[in-house]
């Protein structure tokens, strides 16, 4: 048992140096060529590296399911370093791919945006949000009213403020953190507004002038200095343009061959039955095991899996020399669960069915628990492709 541990710990220790080496695949910006044409590397992280032109100061890259939106994907940053002029981008691939599935993969390029470019986008944006709020705006007996409620007119904004400004990006790759308290208390107060009292709340009315209407664009006026201002604060100078960006559809991820965990380890069975107390047999054991989920994607039933197999030591006897045995070649067989620790050590706890060959001529078949510790290893089944 002793040199079973010392396999399992070479082992572990093996398998910890082996999962410090990722996967480094090349984009060729000038070819407009990923991985060489080959498929992405498939559940595990990876780097992507490139040769990019001297004045761009940060690559973005989303990477989605082509069956799904962009939503359902991950945008990765790369950022030159301060004061330097890189001419080569790597960017980490933290969240896995899927085997044998397609990806849509958008490479974006940006430098600094000029103050030109800032104000102009800057106008576009207010002129989109004031538009909006003319739109869902009316003026009714008793004061203003939206069409659309608090929560709804933020949310709106802030999609016509990321959708105005999606071709920049903040140089630490933020996104527009939506509008403040400042403005969701602007957008309330409207309901303390009284039109009865416009007249005494605004200077100098015209003879030909509704004192409602202009008490309302007055508050109007004010909201959108507020939404302007934190607009403002967003359109910083440190701005950055797309400046080329570059679109893979239906890229594939590789194909994952199918395989079959095998277990390899020792464990102790429990007997008590027709004993006078509970006592223990230890045997190494051989088996499968039937994963609940994908090891990759999954936090805790990846690594949980059906165990099944069979005892290998012949001549197994209790304390009072009756034989053990079971029913596959004579050998106790083993179900139950396992789990993972250090993706290939395995904690194996269950049942196991054996027959005791008693003094008296009987054979008694019971199920008996067990609990066993073992190697497992990835056998390649050789057909199909693993989802």
């Amino acid at each position: 048992m002793k040199c079973l541990f010392v396999f399992l710990f070479c082992l572990l220790s093996g398998s910890i140096l082996a999962q410090e080496a990722l996967t480094t695949i090349n984009f060729d910006l000038l070819q407009n060529r990923l991985n060489g044409g080959k498929p992405l590397p498939a559940e595990e992280k990876f780097y992507i590296r490139g040769a990019i032109p001297s004045r761009v100061e940060l690559v973005k890259v989303t990477l989605y399911p082509s069956k799904k939106s962009q939503n359902a994907g991950y945008s990765y940053f790369w950022k030159a370093p301060f004061g330097y002029n890189e001419l080569s981008f790597q960017i980490l691939i933290e969240e896995p791919l899927r085997s044998n599935e397609d990806y849509h993969v958008e490479f974006g390029f940006y430098q600094k945006a000029g103050k030109p470019e800032i104000e102009e986008l800057r106008k576009l944006i207010l002129v989109n949000l004031s538009t909006y709020m003319n739109t869902i705006t009316s003026i009714k007996r008793g004061g203003i009213h939206f069409e659309d409620s608090d929560d709804q007119i933020l949310i709106n904004m802030s999609k016509i403020v990321e959708t105005g400004a999606y071709y920049f990006e903040l140089p630490n790759g933020l996104q527009f953190p939506g509008f403040s308290d400042l403005t969701r208390n602007k957008l309330h107060q409207r309901k303390n507004l009284k039109m009865g009292n416009a007249k005494y709340n605004v200077d100098e009315v015209g003879e030909n002038e509704n004192a409602q209407a202009i008490y309302s664009q007055k508050y109007l006026d004010e909201l959108m200095a507020i939404v302007s201002s934190e607009i403002d604060q967003y359109l910083s100078t440190n701005m950055l343009a797309r400046v080329d960006e570059k679109f893979f559809q239906n890229y594939p991820s590789e194909k994952k061959a199918n395989v079959i965990p095998i277990n390899l380890g020792y464990g102790a069975i429990s007997l008590s039955k027709t004993l006078p107390q509970q006592e223990f047999v230890y045997s190494p054991y051989l088996g499968f095991s039937f994963p609940l989920g994908n090891r990759t994607f999954t936090k805790f039933m990846n690594n949980v899996s059906i165990s099944t197999g069979v005892f290998v030591s012949g001549g197994m006897e209790n304390s009072l020399e009756e034989s053990i045995k079971g029913p596959l070649f004579d050998r106790p067989v083993y179900l139950g669960l396992g789990y993972n620790f250090f993706r290939f050590i395995r904690l194996n706890a269950g049942g196991t069915f054996t027959t005791t060959n008693q003094a008296n001529g009987n054979s008694l078949r019971s199920f008996s628990p067990f609990l066993g510790l073992s190697a497992e290893f990835n056998i390649w089944l050789g057909f199909g492709n693993k989802k």
